[in-house]
């Protein structure tokens, strides 16, 4: 069964969204079916910091846009 994501995107979007990610989904690919930079972002799944790498499940995720500068 594929997992259901409920996602917040913080600070672009205010609204959360509910997704059915495909079976085996890693976060990456989750960013990139929503054509998110991986390299801008967080993502963040019950509060904590999830490797990009790691297969998606069920969860509430928070996608968290990073600033840096100089």
């Amino acid at each position: 069964m594929s997992p259901t994501v409920t996602l917040k995107i913080v600070p672009n979007v205010s609204e959360e969204q509910i997704l059915k990610i495909p079976e085996g989904a890693t976060y990456e690919s989750l960013l990139n079916i929503l054509d998110i930079n991986e390299e801008t972002v967080l993502v963040l799944k019950d509060g904590e910091a999830v490797p990009l790498d790691g297969t998606v499940v069920s969860s509430n995720l928070e996608i968290l846009y990073i600033a840096s500068g100089g």
